[in-house]
């Protein structure tokens, strides 16, 4: 029986698994005999499953659409790729390719990333445009010489 199925088994009856403080693997106090059985025949595996969620929570990885339609892992920058490339193997998430998060902690939609562009591209233009006016101004208010 692999993790995946295990997991499926916890969750239909009812029960919880976590990883306390000291990293060890705990169960509900009220569940049945045959799910500790089930767990403690597959500790290992739910102990990686649990520290694997837990370093993409707190590395702030996330699950993104790429603009085709694809999915990926992102990251942010100084994120532990050998830990990153672990977790992703051990959740089976390591088909998907990495791409880095260069927002920060903030997300956006495809959508609003589109608008900050054109917003950006709209501004450099203005800029420009007040650049060129002002240049054409101080050009025309200096006296020109006339020649001889």
């Amino acid at each position: 029986m692999d993790v995946e199925a295990v997991l499926d088994r916890l969750m239909e009856a009812g029960v919880s698994v976590w990883l306390d403080d000291e990293g060890k693997l705990r169960i509900d106090k009220g569940a049945p005999e045959e799910i500790k059985q089930l767990v403690r025949e597959h500790r290992q595996e739910l102990i990686d499953v649990r520290r694997a969620q837990d370093f993409m929570n707190r590395a702030d990885i996330r699950i993104i659409r790429l603009p085709l339609g694809h999915l990926a892992l992102a990251y942010p920058p100084r994120t532990d790729m050998d830990e990153l490339r672990w977790a992703a193997r051990v959740l089976k998430m390591d088909s998907m390719p990495l791409v880095i998060n260069d927002e920060g902690l903030e997300w956006i939609s495809p959508e609003n990333w589109r608008r900050r562009q054109v917003a950006r591209i709209f501004e450099e233009y203005r800029r420009e445009r007040l650049r060129k006016a002002a240049a054409e101004a101080a050009e025309q208010s200096m006296p020109r010489r006339r020649r001889a």
